[in-house]
Parts: structure tokens; C-alpha cells; sequence
């Protein structure tokens, strides 16, 4: 029963660390980060849905005033690969490599737009530098909320640094980040944490969080693609041919098929999401039972035994202690008792001695006394007897 008590806390543990993870990931204490991993994850993740957001208002912004087919292409660009990109950033599974990976990607999109603002309209480049100033006073505000030694600035000219070795040339979605600047990153901070981010794992919140906010893009990327697919097929003008209205017939087709698997989307990732919740809930509470059946019976049978054992080792242990206590007393008192026969004799034989002394002092002191009178006697019949021949 003692073995099952044992294995009943272990798998308490396990199911503990399970549930709510580490307080802080490898890489949060190689930042000096002091809020906990939750707590990041909860701020990262909610970031995702707003970034996207910001995104796609700036880029319909530009579709809606773009004249150029140059310009609504880019713009379409930027919002079929750039969202995506932004979304898998902040859903990796360590928070802080997440934020991490995010902000690169700002820095990238920052550089990319100045690189190209002589061919950009002034007011599209001013949107676009508003959009990423707002996405990164969110950043900033994480990263000076998650502890007092985490300096902004620093880790902004470190991201910036690293974001100009590898620009995004042609496409967001070939761009260079996520394992290649964390290794970097961890590199230069002269940790090793980046090893450890393949062994995190996402929650299920991050799941549901990832499948609402694919279930909110997809028809809209989905539109997205099939305006850049006209744009490249030349659809952006008046079909010209025979040709491009049967390929057009046959596009409308397709989309129409489509239509329904789309609309149909939301609905089946809802179940999907309701199915998930439904096992793990299941699970939850079928563990629940289990150490609760467990704790009840390490209560009734172990934790009573153990109680009597531990209370019949006291009652030895006082019993002894009081044996010891006394036997040391009658020690203790043994010895104060020759200590004291002991003193009473050595002051019987100091008393002795001094009365002896004392006696001897009187003794010499009375023969003194009685020579100094003999003397003064002797001195007297002698002055007497002078007194009586002169008188003669």
C-alpha cells in the first residue's frame, strides 16, 4: 500500500506539470523574463488575432485606393502570405520565441518597406510604418511587463541588427526567421535554450486558438488568392478573348463548388473543437477519479497505519529520552553529592588547620606576655632593693 501511496503522488505530479507547465521555459530565464510562462503565453497569443487585424485593414486600405496593378498586387501579396506569416510566429509553442520570431518578422516588413519607399505612394508608406509602430508599442508593452532586468531598446536593436542580415527579397513566405534567428538570438544571449523549444508542445487553448482564428482567415485568404490568381491570369482588366471567358466560366465553377466546403468550415471546426474539448474533458475527469479513488484509499488504509507507526516511534523515542533525562540526573546528583562531602572535607581540615595555627599564635603570645611580666616583676624587686640598701 505504501508502493501505490508512492505511485499515486507521482502521477499527481505528472498530471500537475502536464496541465500547467513549467513556471518559465529555458529560454525566458536566458532573457531574465520574471513573469511566468502562462502568463506570456496568454499576452503572445493574444496578439495573434490583432496583428492579423492591423494587417488586413492596412492591405484593404491599399486595395480600396490603389489604382496601379503593380501596387493592389503587392498589396494582395502582403496580405495572403504576410498574415500566415505573422499567425505561425505567434503560435510557436514557446511564448517568448514567439514574441521573439513576431517582432523579427516587424523588423523584416520595416525593412522591406524602406528599401522600396521610393516606388511606394508616400501615404502607403505612411500606413504601413503606422501599422507596424502600433503592432510594436503592443510588443513593447509585453516586454516591459515581463520583469525589471528586460531592457526593450536592447532587445529591439538586437532584433533590428539580426532582421537586416536576412531580408525578405521576394515573398513573406519565404522568408528567413523563426529557427534561424533564435539560434542566433540564443547564440549571442550565450544560452543554449533553443534546443529546448522543440521539446514544448501546444496546449490545447493554443489549439482552439489557432483553429478560431483559421476558421476567421481562411475565406478571406481564400478571396485574397483568388484576386491575385486574376491579377496574374489578367483578369484585372476585360477578358480579351474567347479563351479567358471560358477559363473564367471554369474558375466561377470551381469557386461555386467550393463555396459550400468553405461556408461549411466554421461549422466543422466548431465540432472538431467540440469534439476535442468533449475527450479531454472526458480524460480530465476520468484521472480525476482515479487519484481521487486513489487518495481516499491511501487515506483509509496507509495514512492510518503510518499515523499509529509514527506515533508508537514517538512514545519510544520520549520513553527513552525520559530514561537518559533521568539516568543523567542520578549521574548529576551522584556527583554533586561528592562535590560536596568532598568541599565539607577539605573546609573540616582548613577549620582544624586554622584552629591549630591560632592556638599555636596564643600560646607564643601568652609566654610573651608572661616573660614581659617576670621581666617588669624582676625590674621592680631589683629597683626595690636598691631602695632599701640606700635607705640602709
Amino acid at each position: 500500500m505504501k508502493r501505490a501511496g508512492i505511485v499515486v503522488l507521482l502521477l499527481v505530479v505528472v498530471a500537475a506539470c502536464v496541465t500547467s507547465g513549467p513556471r518559465q521555459t529555458k529560454l525566458m530565464k536566458t532573457t531574465k523574463m520574471t513573469v511566468s510562462a502562462a502568463e506570456l503565453r496568454v499576452e503572445v497569443r493574444s496578439l495573434a488575432g490583432r496583428f492579423s487585424g492591423l494587417m488586413e485593414e492596412a492591405g484593404e486600405v491599399v486595395l480600396r485606393h490603389e489604382t496601379e496593378r503593380q501596387g493592389r498586387r503587392d498589396a494582395l501579396l502582403f496580405l495572403t502570405n504576410g498574415i500566415p506569416a505573422m499567425q505561425q510566429a505567434l503560435f510557436q509553442p514557446d511564448p517568448v520565441a514567439a514574441m521573439l520570431d513576431s517582432w523579427f518578422l516587424i523588423a523584416q516588413i520595416r525593412d522591406y518597406f524602406a528599401s522600396r519607399e521610393s516606388s511606394i505612394k508616400p501615404e502607403i508608406y505612411a500606413l504601413a510604418m503606422r501599422t507596424l509602430d502600433e503592432m510594436e508599442s503592443d510588443l513593447r508593452i509585453i516586454v516591459e511587463n515581463s520583469g525589471p532586468e528586460v531592457n526593450y531598446e536592447k532587445g529591439r536593436k538586437l532584433v533590428y541588427e539580426m532582421a537586416a542580415n536576412y531580408p525578405i527579397d521576394h515573398s513573406f513566405a519565404s522568408r528567413r526567421g523563426s529557427t534561424v534567428f533564435l539560434a542566433e538570438f540564443t547564440a549571442r544571449t550565450g544560452g543554449g535554450a533553443l534546443k529546448s523549444i522543440g521539446s514544448i508542445t501546444e496546449t490545447a487553448e493554443d489549439l482552439v486558438a489557432r483553429i478560431d482564428l483559421n476558421a476567421e482567415y481562411i475565406p478571406k485568404l481564400a478571396r485574397w488568392q483568388a484576386m491575385l490568381m486574376a491579377f496574374d491570369g489578367g483578369y484585372d482588366t476585360l477578358p480579351a478573348s474567347v479563351e479567358n471567358l471560358e477559363y473564367l466560366e471554369f474558375v466561377a465553377g470551381e469557386v461555386e463548388r467550393l463555396s459550400p466546403l468553405v461556408e461549411n468550415l466554421p461549422n466543422l471546426v466548431s465540432e472538431e473543437r467540440m469534439a476535442v474539448l468533449a475527450a479531454l474533458d472526458t480524460s480530465l475527469s476520468r484521472t480525476l477519479a482515479f487519484v481521487n479513488q486513489q487518495r481516499a484509499t491511501l487515506m483509509e488504509n496507509d495514512v492510518p497505519t503510518e499515523r499509529e507507526a509514527v506515533l508508537a516511534a514517538i512514545r519510544d523515542e520520549r520513553i527513552a529520552v525520559l530514561s537518559a533525562v533521568a539516568e543523567e540526573r542520578r549521574i548529576v546528583l551522584e556527583a554533586l553529592r561528592g562535590e560536596r562531602v568532598a568541599t565539607f572535607e577539605d573546609l573540616d581540615t582548613l577549620m582544624d588547620d586554622t584552629f591549630a595555627r591560632e592556638v599555636n599564635k596564643m600560646f607564643v603570645r601568652g609566654l610573651v606576655l608572661i616573660g614581659v611580666f617576670l621581666a617588669g616583676f624582676a625590674a621592680i624587686v631589683s629597683l626595690g632593693v636598691r631602695a632599701i640598701k640606700k635607705q640602709r
